[in-house]
């Protein structure tokens, strides 16, 4: 019985993770303490990879409402020296976030191009395919998740750049905001 309850008393584990927003969705998320992610601003282009992952997402996290992705960074933390962030002139807002890993869907950033690409992810030279087919090129993007198996093959190089998806961000999870003007 006493296992029980110190099971139950357990927090639920959670992740710091940063996300890039324009000002207004900052704005937005502070008057309805909620907001998830629309897909308005979506490049058509970029539509059939982030439904791809909408697709990952439902089959990947528990309670998952079918929802547009909302992106953030895993590591490293956004350097706003940087630029490409937001189109440069922009407004916009680092949101530093603690939500919890059970909504959140982490993926290596330099091989999810190949999803972005249409393109097959491979492990190695040796186990690329000339000339595959829809089914195993998307067959192949799984493996966007596996962290693990990316690094042991060390034909990505490092997996230093990790990114997420999560399908909505409350207030309560922000732990800061820096505004910036994108470069």
């Amino acid at each position: 019985m006493r296992m029980q309850t110190a099971i139950a008393s357990m927090p639920e584990p959670t992740l710091r993770v940063w996300t890039i927003q324009r000002s207004g969705w900052w704005q937005l998320l502070q008057h309805r303490g909620i907001l998830g992610g629309d897909g308005e601003r979506t490049w058509p282009e970029m539509r059939a990879p982030y439904q791809w992952m909408m697709g990952q997402m439902k089959q990947r996290i528990s309670g998952y409402g079918g929802g547009w992705p909302i992106w953030f960074w895993h590591t490293p933390k956004p350097d706003l020296r940087r630029s490409a962030h937001l189109p440069k002139g922009t407004r916009g807002v680092r949101l530093e976030l603690e939500i919890p890993a059970c909504r959140a869907l982490l993926s290596d950033f330099e091989s999810w191009h190949c999803v972005l690409n249409n393109g097959y992810l491979a492990l190695s030279e040796d186990s690329d395919i000339d000339n595959p087919t829809q089914q195993q090129k998307e067959a192949s993007w799984s493996r966007v998740f596996d962290l693990d198996a990316l690094k042991a093959s060390g034909y990505w190089g490092p997996i230093d750049r990790i990114q997420g998806v999560t399908e909505y961000v409350r207030l309560d999870e922000v732990r800061s905001a820096r505004e910036f003007l994108a470069r």
